[in-house]
Order: C-alpha cells, then structure tokens, then sequence
C-alpha cells in the first residue's frame, strides 16, 4: 500500500507537469495554473489596481480619435483693453467629468485658436475638442473687430500673458508650451503674431491662411511671415488648398488672392517649415459650414475636415506635448498611407 500511495503522488507530478503541454498552456514561476479539468487550463487572472484610471493604463493616443479626457468649456472674463468680443473669451479643458478642467495633471499646453474672418468661434470646436481630449487645453479667441487687423494680431499677443501670468487660470497652463491655430485671416493673424514674438508662443499651425483685405488697419501678413524662423523641434505647419485661388462663385473674384495664399506664406517663411496640399479640397472644406461658395470641391468634405483634424491634433501632440510618435501621422508612414489614400501632398524645408 505504501508503495502504492508513493507510485499515486509520482504520477500526479508528472501528469501537473506534462499536462498543460498536451493541452497547449503555458506558465512561468510567477504564475499559479488553475485547471478546472483535465481538459482547461488558464494562469490566474492579473491583479488589477482599481485604483488607477483606465485611460491612464491604456492611454488613447490616436489624433484620429478622441482622447482618454472628456472636455468642458468654461466663459472667461478679460480685460476690456484685450479687445474681444463681449469681454469674454471660451477655454475648452480637458475634463473628468466633462463640467470642470481635469485634475490629473496640475497645468496643461495651451492652443489660442483664431477663427475666419466673420466665422463664429464655434466652427472650431471640432478642432479643439479633440485637442482637449488629448490634454491640451485651448482658448478660442474673437475680437471686437477683425477689420481691424493689427488691432487683431496685437490683441492676440496682449492676451498671451494675460492668460499665463495675472489670469484666473495661469496655474493651469504651462506658460512656456503655447501654440496657436489659425484658419484664413486667422491664419495671417497667427503668422503675424508668431513673427512678433519669440518667447511666448512655441509653435503653429495655420490652415490656408490669407492675405484678407482690410481698409482699417491692413496686415502686411506677407512681409511678417518673412520674419518667422522655427526650428526643428516646431516646425511651421501649413494646411492648404488650391481650388479657392482660381474659382468662386459665377462672375464674383476667388476667395484667395491668387499671390497670397498658403503658397505664397510658406515660400516667404525661413526656419523650418511644412506645407500640405489637399488636392481636392477648397476654403470651406476645413469647417463644418462656411457662409461662401469658393469653387467646387472634388473630395469629400467630411473627410477633409476629419485629415485637418488630425493632423492638427497630430501636429500639437508632438511639439506641445513631446510625443515623438505623433510625427509618424505628418511625415513618416502613416502620412504616407494618408497621402495615397486622400491625393495629399507635402513640400518640407529645414527638416
């Protein structure tokens, strides 16, 4: 019977052993096999800390996605001096809860997002909403009066430190990591103002930005661009289309100078700098509605607003948040995925 009982304990070692082979399971030291029968085999189930959240365990990193934060938007108060329409000004913070800015981290980038002449901020809210679920935070700015240009671009330049110095908000941005976003006057705006100042604002990206005619207080966004040398690590980004230089409505001249648009802005700019051309695309591509008719499109225009979304978001990530991975989606496979796919183009200079 002894010999028995030893011969039972043998055989049972082996079969713990050599059973999870036959059946195709595999385990380390760290691991302790739980087999309900002779014929299932699975290694103890991960502890998981329900103490840390989701979206920090598996962050959401994709520009083409939303993030891991949800947003809120929040009015502030500014100064009248600034210049902005009702003295108010809409932030756009990545949320937890999608009513108050994220707790998860002390202080977040900032975007200063500046509209199309006459547009309403709101059709930029696709672009900042998708920043602000990526943990940028972002202000969409409208001034009192956009034909006064220079008025326009040095009221972007006073809010800046406003913002990041004396604000109710300041302890919530990080002061040295803020870009700005621009769409055709805006687009100039934001050039001009990043050719006025070194220091506060880090990088931009503008899509087809536009020399707009003003007889108030005209820009001179050309001779500005001139001035503007970025390097490397945020390179100027430029979005644009061509169809708006050539055509409009019947009889009405083209949306876009033909002498100043994208084309021209990133031919004056030094540094380093990108351009992407969307073949298909036209002025009003780039927002959900826009008030004119500036030539007829050949590419879908959901599509061209989802790649400008991207891209931007993409463009953000890495040079507001040190993603070095976000620059696949501008110049390496991804980009070239999208370039096939979507008739796109880049020209690049100083990278």
């Amino acid at each position: 019977m002894k010999q028995l009982r030893t011969s039972l304990r043998v055989a049972l070692s082996v079969c713990a052993v050599t059973l999870p082979v036959l059946v195709g399971c595999s385990f380390s030291l760290t691991e302790r096999m739980l087999c309900a029968d002779a014929g299932s085999c699975t290694p103890t189930p991960p502890v998981v800390d329900m103490t840390v959240p989701p979206d920090l365990l598996n962050p959401r990193t994709d520009p083409n996605e939303a993030g891991p934060f949800q947003v809120a938007s929040q009015e502030l108060t500014v100064p009248t001096a600034l210049g902005l329409a009702q003295n108010k000004l809409t932030l756009v913070w990545p949320s937890d809860d999608g009513m108050t800015p994220s707790t998860k981290n002390p202080s977040y980038p900032l975007v200063v997002m500046l509209p199309a002449q006459s547009l309403p901020i709101v059709q930029l809210r696709s672009y900042a909403d998708r920043l602000a679920s990526h943990g940028i935070a972002t202000a969409l700015v409208k001034v009192s009066d956009e034909r006064k240009q220079v008025g326009y671009r040095d009221s972007v330049l006073a809010l800046l430190p406003h913002l990041t110095q004396s604000s109710e908000i300041k302890d919530k941005l990080i002061a040295d990591h803020v870009g700005i976003f621009g769409y055709q006057l805006g687009g100039e705006v934001a050039l001009s103002a990043l050719s006025k100042t070194k220091l506060a604002i880090r990088s931009a990206l503008v899509i087809d930005p536009v020399a707009v005619l003003s007889y108030v207080e005209p820009l001179d966004g050309l001779a500005d661009a001139a001035s503007i040398s970025q390097g490397q690590d945020a390179p100027l980004m430029i979005l644009g289309e061509l169809i708006s230089k050539v055509s409009s409505e019947p009889g009405i001249s083209p949306c876009t100078p033909p002498g100043a648009n994208f084309e021209a802005f990133y031919d004056r700019t030094g540094g380093s700098a990108a351009a992407i051309t969307f073949g298909g695309a036209t002025l009003g591509d780039f927002v959900s509605a826009y008030p004119d008719s500036c030539g007829l499109a050949s590419a879908d225009r959901a599509t061209t607003l989802r790649l400008a979304v991207k891209l931007t978001t993409a463009y953000f990530q890495w040079t507001l948040l040190g993603k070095d991975a976000a620059k696949d989606y501008l110049f390496g496979s991804s980009w070239n995925l999208d370039r096939s796919r979507y008739g796109l183009d880049q020209v690049k200079k100083g990278l």
